[in-house]
């Protein structure tokens, strides 16, 4: 048998070879990557590396930067060679850049290293001992990032479970934590920067048709439509803001829509809608017999408004209002009235006391009620018929399980109880809200942020109201 001669030290010397090698390529290469993402986020730093680069080009220009190394004493560095004077002269303007880029790749490093240690003191370790693993940390705005890292085998709850620790422990404040199960990763959005404790609506008149202003996360505002979230559920308890945001929420779609019809009920006698009442397109309901009316006439619109549609072949109110006024079709039983289809929003404030109101009215009469408006959440969309409903207790019990299953908007303020924030964004996020006043948890299909909602007040309010009132009379 032929014996191994094979020099243990010659592993060994390799190896050091081969991480020195990476160690140089990661040198060079991140800052690159870097400066390149920093470039496409617009997250560089560009007035002051600019100036740099001014500073450089006047040095080289004016024969300084000679001078500079003569009186270091290392003029026999400076380059003599055409190609190798261009590199210097690239490489010293565009200086400020690569020392960013280093900088940011340091940082990367360091949160390499801590990552590991915040894994473990926030308990994600998979049942096979396996801990996260690091992919990238990008900017996507100029405050926030995104921190990809590999799920190791655990689903997106363990990550939700350990919110609170990963902030604390990387002191943080985490926007989302989203998953892509197909590719084992986790994207966490975070940014070191706190959200505004108070957001003015100032911008109402400038938002337009449908829209309106959802509130303002770490670093954007978010915006939404009737088009995009036809129908709205919030909760929160009493003080959280619900009623300030509902009251923004209608002020701002009745002053950009002069079309629009609101139907507001409200069982505790009217006093959050008092506002609105009197106004032109505004019906203010605080009883149970006026509500049972509504639904009534709102479950005959959605039937007329269904066969106005189809009988013109519109998928929906959007294509309807596409079609020139000359190639509109009308239905036989239908009047010419009804031809003109404008959007009619249904405000429901404090559910509980409408859909629990059996004690004070016929329970069949309820479960009725109930029905027709399950089949507004439903069917509405498409004709026009809009719902947005508030209540303090987001239950199946105060809120039917197929009506909130057909809000696809949710707006939740601070819930007292970890059941409430589950029953109405199916997390604990609700229950972890700071007290602050209009901070809430917007919930649309599968993304949430945490915002700072836009707050209108009554003084302002009545302006919009009184002005929205004028331009319709005058109109």
């Amino acid at each position: 048998m032929k014996p191994n001669h094979t020099n243990p030290n010659s592993h060994a010397w390799v190896d050091r070879l081969w991480a020195l090698a990476k160690n140089i390529i990661f040198g060079i290469s991140q800052p690159i990557i870097e400066v390149i993402y920093g470039i496409r986020k617009d997250t560089i730093l560009y007035w002051p590396l600019i100036t740099w680069g001014i500073v450089f080009d006047v040095l080289i220009l004016s024969g300084l930067d000679q001078t500079i190394f003569k009186w270091l004493k290392i003029y026999w560095l400076y380059p003599k060679n055409p190609i190798a004077y261009t590199f210097y002269a690239f490489f010293g303007v565009t200086l400020g850049f690569w020392i960013w880029g280093a900088i940011q790749a340091r940082r990367k490093v360091n949160m390499i290293e801590r990552l590991t240690q915040v894994f473990v003191e926030s308990g994600l370790k998979s049942p096979m001992g396996k801990l996260p693993s690091f992919i990238s940390d990008r900017p996507v705005d100029e405050l926030v990032r995104k921190l990809k890292v590999t799920n190791a085998f655990m689903p997106k709850a363990k990550f939700e479970e350990a919110r609170e620790r990963l902030e604390s422990s990387l002191q943080v404040y985490i926007d989302e934590i989203t998953e892509n199960r197909s590719g084992g990763t986790v994207d966490i959005l975070y940014s070191h920067f706190e959200i505004a404790k108070m957001v003015e609506a100032n911008n109402i008149s400038s938002l337009g048709p449908n829209r309106f202003f959802v509130g303002q996360t770490r670093a954007k505002p978010i915006y939404s439509s009737l088009t995009e979230t036809p129908h709205l559920l919030i909760g929160g308890q009493t003080g959280g803001g619900k009623s300030t945001f509902l009251r923004q929420l209608v002020t701002t779609l009745y002053f950009n829509n002069q079309s629009y019809k609101f139907s507001m009920i409200d069982m505790k006698g009217g006093l959050e809608f008092q506002i609105f009442e009197g106004l032109p397109r505004m019906a203010v309901y605080s009883t149970f017999e006026d509500a049972k009316t509504l639904f009534e006439e709102m479950d005959k619109m959605l039937t007329e408004r269904m066969k106005i549609l189809k009988h013109n072949n519109a998928k929906d109110i959007e294509a309807f209002d596409a079609i020139p006024i000359s190639q509109k079709t009308r239905p036989k039983d239908v009047s010419d009235e009804s031809m003109d289809i404008q959007r009619q929003i249904i405000v429901i404030d404090e559910a509980a006391e409408l859909f629990l109101s059996s004690s004070k009215s016929n329970i069949g009469e309820v479960q009725e009620l109930t029905r027709r408006a399950i089949r507004v959440a439903a069917q509405g969309r498409a004709v026009g018929l809009h719902l947005i409903v508030a209540t303090q207790k987001p239950d199946s019990k105060a809120v039917n399980s197929q009506i909130k299953a057909n809000l696809t908007g949710i707006i939740s303020f601070p819930m007292a109880t970890l059941g409430a924030s589950f029953s109405i964004l199916g997390n604990g996020r609700a229950k972890e809200l700071p007290a602050i006043p209009g901070r809430a948890i917007w919930k649309n299909g599968l993304d949430q942020f945490e915002v700072q909602t836009p707050y209108l007040n009554p003084q302002d309010t009545k302006k919009l109201l009184d002005r929205s009132t004028k331009d319709t009379s005058n109109g």
